[in-house]
């Protein structure tokens, strides 16, 4: 496996631990419920794959090159809470996400 197909599983990491944290919000929206709070089974099922996804993209690939990648969670998950939450995104965490991109970013091009 080549490093960029491990960025690209630490990518989709980052894409299923943002899609639990949706269904973490649904599932706490339904408390005190739990035997059928289905949203928390889902929650469960996401960070697992997100989870398998890290596992093998650390096999192929350094720590310092995979980890900071998976923050891009942040910017996922702030933009599910936009889309799909309505919440409003104030400037200054439009900046904590810029600042987390361009974090990535950088760490990406200084592993060159």
């Amino acid at each position: 496996m080549t490093k960029l197909k491990a960025i690209g599983l630490a990518l989709l990491c980052a894409l299923f631990v943002s899609t639990a944290t949706v269904f973490q919000k649904f599932a706490g929206e339904r408390l005190p419920e739990i035997t059928t709070n289905w949203p928390i089974l889902a929650a469960i099922f996401f960070y697992f794959l997100g989870l398998l996804f890290l596992v093998y993209a650390l096999k192929h690939a350094e720590v310092t090159t995979i980890y900071p990648i998976v923050a891009v969670s942040y910017i996922i998950s702030t933009l599910y809470a936009l889309l799909i939450f309505q919440e409003t995104i104030t400037v200054f965490r439009w900046l904590g996400v810029l600042f987390i991109f361009l974090g990535v970013t950088l760490i990406g091009v200084g592993k060159k």
